[in-house]
């Protein structure tokens, strides 16, 4: 852990820092945009579901270009591209034709630039750092995500829209062209990896991925929870406004103080999962997650009061980490280095296939159930994916350091 990470680590960890902003930003300010358009949980529901389709559109695609394309190139393209929408959208706000299609639309462009983003960055941390040093280049990444992304962007985001509506977006646009800048600077400095000579075609190229996952049962196994992780989330976070309005009685500007909830336990998972791992082992932290996931979730179901709320989120963002940094690692390591963009991305996209489906449903069950009751409901999901996940990654190790990478 002590051992230096190096400057192109720190470079990508960097783009991936503004990155993470600009979409914390967004997070604080799109809900609310939305809210102030409708009060309608299905329709706010939407914002969210249409920017996960990006993943349901373009994730293989993207892990495909992730192995085949040098990773840190694809990381500034998909950054410029972001950039530019988010002006755009703040030129709209400014104007004062903001509307829930103009919103769906923002969703939809952002949406279909993340794979890219998100995929090259994972792959391309085996050609950063070591393998015994990934648990820690991970949190180092998990930590930037909690601050940048679920505390300081929505904080800012919220604060920034009560002020000025279309401030959080223009703050967005440049947060972009700052990653998308220090992308490009250190694929020119640090010299790209060369862009693969595979010559076989790409439905070819999406089968070698999905066949290593498929056969890989621990990793399947991980997808496939993280499926259910992310539908319950999704859905959670996509309501979470209404939430925070209507159930905890709260005003606009506390939005961004009940996300930062889910950071600060973030942050506290990101620097702690090293240790927790060592202590009880790979394999039992990933099941604890998955039972705190769902023991959270039933308390904002069951006692939906601020005194409960905030450490519920809190504890669902920490365990989030833990879970991320994990997994995260598990995969790098026993991923071949030539395959791992594409695993990654059916991994992935196994995961974003529920997420537009959980926000949806989740607006769906507001409406009709009222907004604990979904959340409860979410919670038991949770803890009997919990379950059948306990019973299929017993060959995943509890002592990831004796693990040799593979590739």
């Amino acid at each position: 852990m002590t051992e230096p990470l190096g400057r192109r680590f720190w470079a990508v960890w960097l783009s991936s820092s503004s990155s993470f902003l600009a979409e914390g930003l967004l997070l604080g300010a799109v809900p609310l945009l939305a809210a102030t358009l409708t009060l309608d949980a299905r329709l706010i529901s939407i914002t969210d579901a249409v920017q996960q389709a990006g993943w349901l559109l373009l994730g293989l695609t993207s892990g495909i270009a992730a192995d085949r394309l040098p990773r840190l190139r694809i990381m500034w393209l998909a950054n410029a591209a972001r950039a530019v929408i988010a002006f755009t959208f703040a030129m709209v706000v400014m104007i004062g034709h903001a509307s829930l299609p103009t919103l769906y639309l923002l969703g939809l462009l952002l949406g279909l630039a993340a794979p890219f983003f998100d995929n090259a960055s994972s792959a391309v941390l085996p050609e950063l750092v070591q393998p015994h040093q990934f648990q820690w280049a991970n949190s180092l990444t998990q930590m930037a995500l909690a601050l940048a992304a679920t505390l300081i962007g929505p904080l800012i985001g919220s604060a920034a829209f009560v002020l000025w509506p279309a401030a959080p977006f223009w703050f967005a646009a440049a947060a972009f062209a700052v990653g998308a800048l220090v992308s490009a600077i250190a694929s020119r400095v640090a010299g790209a990896a060369p862009a693969s000579k595979d010559t076989a075609d790409h439905r070819e190229l999406l089968m070698q991925g999905l066949t290593y996952l498929w056969r890989h049962r621990e990793l399947r196994s991980l997808a496939i929870a993280v499926g259910v992780v992310n539908f319950v989330m999704t859905g959670v976070i996509a309501v979470l406004v209404l939430y925070v309005l209507q159930i905890l009685h709260l005003p606009q500007s506390a939005y961004g103080v009940v996300v930062a909830m889910f950071a600060v336990g973030g942050l506290a998972g990101a620097l702690l999962t090293s240790r927790i791992t060592a202590l009880i082992g790979e394999r039992t932290s990933v099941l604890v997650a998955l039972g705190f996931f769902g023991a959270s979730m039933i308390a904002l179901g069951v006692f939906p009061m601020v005194g409960v709320a905030f450490p519920a989120i809190a504890v669902a963002g920490f365990f989030s980490m833990v879970w991320n940094v994990t997994v995260n690692s598990y995969r790098q390591r026993v991923v071949p280095l030539d395959l791992l963009g594409r695993v990654t991305s059916v991994f992935r996209m196994l995961a974003f296939l529920a997420m537009p489906v959980g926000a949806l449903a989740a607006g769906m069950l507001s409406h009709s159930l009222g907004l604990p009751v979904t959340y409860l409901l979410g919670g038991v999901l949770l803890l009997i994916s919990g379950s059948w996940t306990a019973t299929q990654i017993g060959g995943m190790p509890n002592h990831p350091e004796r693990e040799a990478h593979i590739g």
